[in-house]
């Protein structure tokens, strides 16, 4: 199933594309023509402080590295009638839930792969297969988290009845100076967990340095205040959040009062309109935010650029259709907000200082 873009975390990527300003083709863009200024009080944003950071590689950093290179290469190994199960084993049952002594909705499968240890089921069900034979059949006596999604099930007794059919188990190879020769690109183990270290330092580095750009991004969006917003947007976005609660709702074979629930802790509409009120104005903010600074300082963009982005969109499996329906934006202006908050946060980071270490 698709990630519904409006609702992913704006620091991470940003999500619902408002175009604001001037974009590189020319096209009239839903804020144009509107002063910023009237409606943002921006603090100075060059100088902005970020929290040095220091890379370490451990050794065992490396070695939990070269235990996901040998899962990797491992080989499923079928196991024989009578063989006990063991975490990180592959199981293929049959199952069927009852609350009351009654089976219950979605409460049953058959020939269903579940790899013991993924947390794929409630507390306790993948545990009590553990030590279990292949070929034998189990009942488990368990309870539905208080917090469970489905009201009806929270918190109540359920007992699952569960045929093991068969199962996999993955044979991991031993570390050996033969195995990296067969299976890497590098002569001997020295050689491999040298590059191995050299990789996890990069990926440190990338995860702090992403890290900084997520804080600058927060302190300086809770240090900007908000006269007024564009009313135009807002009604749009408002009508685009209750447009994908109905979508979800339908997906999911839900009424939307009970999604209501179960997202937002209540069903009363006006509550409801007022939390989504608070999220609309909330993107409103940060993308007023962008293309201020994306203004004041001229940042732009190509139509390469833009190109390779929609591309990349449209590769993860997104149409214009779909973004529309899931933004309630064009693509083009969808790719316009992503191109400038990165444009922006690139500024930021280049105009920052670090903080000097106590």
């Amino acid at each position: 199933m698709k990630k519904r873009l409006l609702f992913t975390g704006f620091c991470v990527v940003l999500i619902c594309g408002i175009c604001l300003g001037m974009s590189s083709c020319g096209e009239k863009a839903p804020y144009q023509g509107l002063n910023l200024d009237d409606y943002l009080k921006v603090p100075e944003y060059k100088g902005l402080e970020i929290e040095p950071y220091e890379i370490k590689v451990t050794d065992a950093d490396v070695l939990e590295r070269v235990q996901q290179g040998l899962q990797s290469a491992g080989k499923d190994q079928k196991l024989k009638k009578g063989d006990e199960l063991e975490e990180g084993d592959t199981a293929k049952i049959d199952y069927e839930g009852k609350i009351d002594g009654k089976a219950f909705e979605n409460g049953s499968a058959k020939d269903f792969d579940l790899e013991l240890g993924s947390d794929t089921f409630i507390d306790g069900f993948e545990d009590g297969l553990i030590g279990k034979k292949v070929g034998e059949k189990v009942s488990l006596n368990l309870k539905f988290p208080k917090d469970y999604g489905k009201a009806e099930y929270a918190g109540k007794d359920v007992v699952f009845d569960v045929t093991i059919k068969s199962a996999t188990r993955k044979d991991v190879p031993e570390y050996t100076e033969e195995y990296v020769k067969k299976n890497t690109d590098y002569k001997s183990k020295a050689e491999y967990e040298k590059n191995l270290r050299k990789q996890i330092k990069s990926e440190k580095e990338e995860q702090a340095k992403n890290e900084q750009r997520t804080s600058l991004w927060s302190d300086l969006l809770a240090e900007t205040k908000v006269s007024k917003y564009p009313e135009t947007e807002l009604k749009a976005y408002k009508e685009v959040y209750s447009k994908q609660i109905d979508s979800m709702a339908e997906q999911y074979g839900m009424e939307r009062s009970e999604l209501l629930k179960q997202y937002y802790g209540t069903d009363d509409e006006k509550k409801v309109d007022a939390l989504i009120e608070d999220s609309a104005k909330g993107l409103i903010k940060q993308e007023m935010l962008v293309e201020y600074i994306a203004d004041k300082e001229k940042l732009t963009y190509t139509d390469k650029d833009k190109e390779a982005l929609i591309e990349n969109i449209k590769q993860q499996g997104y149409d214009d259709e779909s973004v529309k329906e899931y933004t309630g934006r064009t693509m083009d202006e969808y790719a316009h907000i992503n191109l400038q908050y990165k444009n922006v946060i690139d500024f930021l980071m280049e105009n920052a200082v670090e903080k000097k270490k106590k």
